[in-house]
């Protein structure tokens, strides 16, 4: 079926999700380019929406063997047992009131992936006005939302649904949060450098560097933070 100008097949068969996802799965390999992401991720520059190819393959290396693997993991124990220190703590001064665990383990693990992806933990106020929680909702909703402009190109200029607006206003919002973290990393590494580097002095160590076969820039840097924090409400 068509989806305004958009071809569009359903998969509701076994069969055929073999076909789509072991047989011909390089040809459908690619994430479509979407409106929300390309406004958001800088041109869809992050590991998950951006298309197959050489850069895909780059980046997906470069996470996997740099920022995912179990050596860089276990560099933060001490940090994880830190942060699991200080719920225990928590939850031994609250002993008399009822506490929701759910919500403490959540903040817990967004707590533990702030500090691995940018060193530190961030108030609400340094983030924006609204706070962490607000805007990320709020860009999620705009990005699930279905935008003419991608089914019907010709009529994004129009922006009818105002979705261009917001989401370009929530994508200023991200943009001057990451420069403020990506100047500040910048500012500590040339004070210490033999301290733990988190997430966001690794990739800043890829800028520049002949050793990727693509060239990674800042705004591809900016894309793979968010694809690092993308499952983390409360850190970003």
């Amino acid at each position: 079926m068509r989806l305004g100008l958009k071809p569009t097949i359903v998969v509701s068969s076994p069969q055929a999700a073999e076909l789509f996802l072991r047989t011909h799965d390089l040809v459908f390999a690619s994430r479509p380019p979407l409106q929300a992401f390309k406004l958001v991720l800088y041109g869809q520059k992050d590991m998950i929406m951006a298309p197959y190819g050489p850069y895909w393959r780059t980046v997906r290396k470069m996470c996997t063997l740099e920022l995912f693997s179990n050596h860089k993991i276990s560099s933060f124990k001490s940090m994880r047992k830190e942060e699991l220190g200080l719920l225990i703590g928590f939850i031994k001064d609250a002993a008399a009131v009822p506490v929701d665990l759910s919500a403490k383990v959540g903040t817990l693990s967004a707590d533990m992936t702030c500090r691995m992806v940018f060193g530190k933990k961030y108030l609400d106020e340094e983030f924006d006005e609204r706070g962490f929680k607000a805007v990320i909702q709020e860009g999620m909703a705009y990005a699930a939302t279905p935008n003419f402009a991608d089914y019907i190109p010709q009529l994004a200029s129009l922006d009818l649904q105002g979705l261009t607006k917001k989401l370009k206003g929530i994508s200023k919002v991200y943009d001057d949060f990451l420069e403020k973290v990506i100047a500040e990393h910048v500012q500590h590494s040339s004070r210490d450098e033999n301290r733990n580097k988190d997430f966001v002095d690794l990739l800043l160590s890829f800028m520049g560097s002949e050793e990727t076969d693509c060239q990674i820039d800042i705004e591809h840097v900016k894309a793979i933070i968010l694809f690092s924090n993308s499952d983390h409400e409360m850190c970003l």
